[in-house]
C-alpha cells in the first residue's frame, strides 16, 4: 500500500495558483473596507509621556488601548506581549495605535502628523548586553524569559577522568521567512455587532480565535476563516494574532469593515523573525576519541517580549544530543528579553540553531583529535531503546546507518572527502539530524486536544473538516489522498476548504510537522469509521479524537520522558568550491535523504526537501540580517535582503527510505521542518574544509570568510 499512497498526483490547488485565479486576501473586491493603519513607536525604549493627534475629517478614527473591551493583551504563550502599548516600549515599531478610514493616501498623511513625547532609556541589543542589563531590566529583574536544564548521567565526573576536552563556541543570526504573500486580514462584524469575522492570511484559525475572544471578552463571538495562504515558514503563526486583536478592536469601535495589508517594507522590518543564538559546547573525550561526556550551553535572543521563545528554547534543548547518544550530558538553555523586535516562530522552530552547533562541534572535535568526522559520529549514533536525553526512550526503528550509507552512494562522500583533503579551496560535509514530530510530550493530548470531522452529504460527497491549512506544503493533495485511499475514492473527489472555525472542529495549529502525522492519522481513522457505516444517499458524520500512543509518557514539570513520540531523520551532503579572490561560495551538489516514515506524495514530499534546502543553504551563506543602532533591522527590502534563486544552487538530489510509523497514515510521520535542519551545517563544515579554518559563526557571506582568512587566526 505505500507504493500506492506515494504516488504523486496533481495538486488540487495547483492550476488555480498556477494560472493566477485563486484569491488571496488582497485580491478580494472590499470597496466597502475601510483601510487600516498601525500607528508604531518612533522609539526603541522608554516610556510615553503625550501623544497628539491631527484633526481627524469624518469617518478617520483612532484606536488605541482604552478600546481593548477585555484584556488589553495579546495571548501566545504568555501574555506579556500588549495589544497596544500604554505607557511603556520596548522595541521601535511596537504598535501604538491603529488609524483608519476610507481612503489610503489620507491615513498615511494622518499617520505622519501624529506627535508624541517620550522618554527614552538605554537599549539592550545583544545577548551580552541583556545578560548585563545595559538600560536596566526590560523583563523581570533579570532579562530571563526561560532558563532550562537537562541532565543525564554524570558529566562532571566524565569530564574529570577526560584524556582530551574540546571547546567551541557558535553563532546563528536572525532569518526573515520571507513567505511569497505579506501579511494581511479583513475584519467585519456580524449578528447586529456581536460577533467579529476575521479573515485573512495565516495558519492557525483556532490561535487567531483565542486571541481576539482574550481581548475582547465574553460578550462577543469569533469567527476565523482562512484566505488562500501564499507562505508562512511559521512567520503567519503568531503575528496574525499580532495585528488581528489591534484590528479586531478597532472594528468594534468603528462599526466598520476594516482592511490591513502589509507591504513588503513593513513586513520585513516588524514581524518575528528566527531567534539568533550563541551556543558553547565542550565535550570530554576518550583516549580513543569517542565522546563521553557533553555540556551544552545555548542562548537564544527572545527579542522585547516572550512570544514563543519558551517552546522555541524547548526545542532547542531537545535537539542538543542530536543523532548522538553521549553517556553523559549537562545542558543548560536560555531565552533573553532585548530591545528588538520579538523573535517567534520559524520552520524548524530552535532545531536549526542547536542542531548547527552541535555538527560543528563534532567537526571541531574530530578536526582536533584527527578523527575522519563521519567516523566520530557514527561512533555515537542513537539505536531503538536507546535513553533520550529527557530520560525517555527511542521507541522507533532507527535507520540511520542505511541514511548514511545511501548519501554517501549518492554523493561519492568517501572519495570525495579524502581529496579534497589534498584540494584546496574544494570541501564535502554530512550533517545528520533528528526532528521531533508533533507537540513536546503530551502537548497534543493535554494541550491541543485535536479532533476531525468527516462529513458526507445526500450526494455521497465527502468534506474533510479540519482547522488545518494548505500553505504550500501539500496537505490539500495529501490529506485527501489519505481519506480517499480508506473510502476507495479519488482524492479529486474529496472536498477540502479553507478552513472556517464556525464549520470546522478544532484539529490543532498549522505546525510543529504535525499536519500529516497527527491530523492525518486522525483523518485515517475517521475514515476507516464512516467506510463501516457508509449509507448511500444519507448524509452522515464520523470524527476521531487525539490519543497518546502507548508507552508516551511526559511530565512538563521536570522536562521527563518521552518528548516526541516520533522522529523523522535526516542526512544532508554538501559539496562547495570557494574562490579565494571574491571569497564567494558556490554550491557544486546538494544531496539529501530522508526516513520520514512512508511518503503520502511523493512529488509534495520532495516538493518541500527542495525548498527546505534552499532555505537552510541561505541561512547558511546570504541571508545576512542585522540590526542598527535602534534595534531596527539594516536590511528590509528584497534587495538588501538576499535569499536563494534556482541560479544559485544545483537541484538537490532526494531520496527517502520507507520506515513506517505505527501511529501516522499509512506510516507517515512528520517531515516539514526537518528539511530545514541540517543544510546550514553540512555548508559550513564542507566550507571549512575548503578553507581550513573554524567556520562557527553563520551566514558564511563573502565579507564574513575574508574576515576570516585575513583577519583571524
Amino acid at each position: 500500500m505505500s507504493h500506492d499512497i506515494s504516488k504523486s498526483i496533481p495538486r488540487p490547488d495547483g492550476v488555480e495558483k498556477s494560472l493566477g485565479e485563486a484569491l488571496y486576501i488582497a485580491d478580494y473586491p472590499r470597496k466597502d473596507f475601510l483601510t487600516a493603519r498601525l500607528y508604531r513607536s518612533p522609539f526603541s525604549r522608554g516610556r510615553i509621556r503625550d501623544i497628539r493627534l491631527p484633526a481627524l475629517p469624518e469617518g478617520y478614527f483612532v484606536t488605541d488601548y482604552r478600546d481593548v473591551p477585555a484584556a488589553n493583551h495579546v495571548a501566545l504563550i504568555k501574555n506579556d506581549w500588549p495589544a497596544f502599548a500604554e505607557k511603556e516600549i520596548r522595541y521601535r515599531g511596537q504598535i501604538i495605535l491603529l488609524l483608519a478610514g476610507p481612503d489610503p493616501t489620507v491615513v498615511d498623511r494622518l499617520l505622519s502628523q501624529i506627535e508624541i513625547d517620550y522618554d527614552e532609556l538605554e537599549l539592550a541589543l545583544t545577548l551580552d548586553e541583556s545578560l548585563a542589563l545595559k538600560g536596566g531590566p526590560i523583563h523581570g529583574i533579570d532579562n530571563v524569559y526561560a532558563d532550562l536544564r537537562l541532565k543525564k548521567g554524570d558529566a562532571q565526573r566524565a569530564f574529570s577522568a577526560a584524556a582530551r576536552v574540546v571547546e567551541g563556541e557558535y553563532e546563528t543570526g536572525f532569518q526573515e521567512q520571507l513567505y511569497m504573500e505579506p501579511q494581511g486580514l479583513c475584519v467585519w462584524l456580524e449578528e447586529d455587532g456581536s460577533k467579529v469575522v476575521i479573515h485573512g492570511s495565516l495558519q492557525c484559525p483556532f490561535y487567531v480565535k483565542h486571541s481576539v475572544e482574550e481581548a475582547l471578552g465574553h460578550a462577543y463571538k469569533v469567527r476565523v476563516i482562512q484566505a488562500v495562504t501564499g507562505g508562512g515558514f511559521g512567520g503567519k503563526e503568531d503575528y496574525p494574532e499580532i495585528m488581528g486583536v489591534p484590528l479586531a478592536v478597532a472594528a468594534l469601535k468603528g462599526g466598520r469593515p476594516l482592511r490591513m495589508i502589509f507591504d513588503r517594507l513593513e513586513d520585513m522590518a516588524w514581524t518575528s523573525k528566527r531567534h539568533p543564538s550563541r551556543t558553547r559546547i565542550r565535550t570530554a573525550h576518550g583516549a580513543d576519541g569517542s565522546v563521553t561526556a557533553m555540556d551544552f550551553d545555548i542562548m537564544i535572543n527572545g527579542g522585547a517580549y516572550e512570544s514563543y521563545s519558551l517552546i522555541v528554547l524547548q526545542r532547542a534543548i531537545f535537539s542538543s544530543n542530536g543523532v548522538y547518544n553521549f553517556p553523559n550530558v549537562d545542558v543548560r538553555g536560555r531565552a533573553l528579553a532585548t530591545s528588538t523586535v520579538p523573535s517567534g516562530a520559524f520552520r524548524g522552530f530552535g532545531a536549526p540553531q542547536a542542531i548547527f552547533a552541535l555538527e560543528m562541534h563534532m567537526e571541531k572535535a574530530a578536526r582536533e583529535l584527527r578523527i575522519e568526522p563521519l567516523d566520530l559520529k557514527r561512533r555515537h549514533l542513537l539505536r531503538q531503546g536507546d535513553a533520550s536525553i529527557t530520560g525517555g526512550n527511542i521507541q522507533e526503528e532507527v535507520i540511520l546507518d542505511r541514511l548514511i550509507a545511501k548519501a554517501v552512494e549518492m554523493s561519492g562522500y568517501d572519495e570525495k572527502r579524502k581529496r579534497y583533503d589534498q584540494e584546496p579551496w574544494r570541501g564535502i560535509a554530512m550533517s545528520m539530524f533528528k526532528h521531533g514530530c508533533g507537540f513536546t510530550g503530551d502537548g497534543e493530548q493535554t494541550i491541543i486536544k485535536a479532533r476531525v470531522k468527516l462529513l458526507k452529504d445526500e450526494q455521497d460527497r465527502v468534506e474533510i473538516l479540519v482547522a488545518n491549512i494548505e500553505m504550500g506544503q501539500g496537505p490539500a493533495t495529501t490529506l485527501r489522498k489519505v481519506v480517499g485511499s480508506i473510502l476507495g475514492i479519488t482524492p479529486q473527489e474529496i472536498i477540502f476548504q479553507n478552513p472556517d472555525t464556525d464549520r470546522v472542529p478544532n484539529s490543532g495549529p498549522t505546525v510543529a510537522s504535525r499536519t500529516m502525522m497527527v491530523v492525518g492519522y486522525l483523518l485515517q481513522e475517521a475514515a476507516a469509521r464512516l467506510k463501516e457505516i457508509w449509507e448511500n444517499g444519507k448524509r452522515q458524520e464520523t470524527e476521531a479524537r487525539y490519543t497518546l500512543p502507548p508507552g508516551i509518557k511526559w511530565n512538563q514539570e521536570t522536562l521527563q520522558g518521552n518528548a516526541y513520540a516520533a522522529f523523522g531523520w535526516g542526512v544532508n551532503v554538501i559539496e562547495v568550491l570557494v574562490d579565494p579572490v571574491s571569497w564567494e561560495v558556490a554550491v557544486e551538489g546538494a544531496w539529501a535523504v530522508y526516513d520520514v516514515g512512508v511518503p503520502i506524495d511523493r512529488r509534495v514530499v520532495y516538493g518541500q526537501i527542495q525548498g527546505g534546502m534552499s532555505q537552510a543553504l541561505g541561512y547558511a551563506y546570504l541571508e545576512k540580517l542585522e540590526t542598527d543602532e535602534n534595534g531596527v533591522f539594516k536590511q528590509r527590502t528584497m534587495a538588501d535582503y538576499i535569499v536563494p534563486t534556482s541560479l544559485d544552487y544545483p537541484r538537490t538530489e532526494a531520496c527517502t527510505l520507507d520506515n513506517p510509523y505505527e501511529f501516522g497514515p499509512f506510516g507517515a510521520k512528520g517531515m516539514g521542518e526537518m528539511v530545514h535542519d541540517g543544510g546550514h551545517a553540512a555548508f559550513a563544515a564542507a566550507v571549512e574544509q575548503a578553507i581550513g579554518r573554524n567556520c562557527s559563526r553563520i551566514p558564511l557571506t563573502p565579507e564574513r570568510l575574508m574576515e576570516i582568512m585575513v583577519y583571524e587566526t
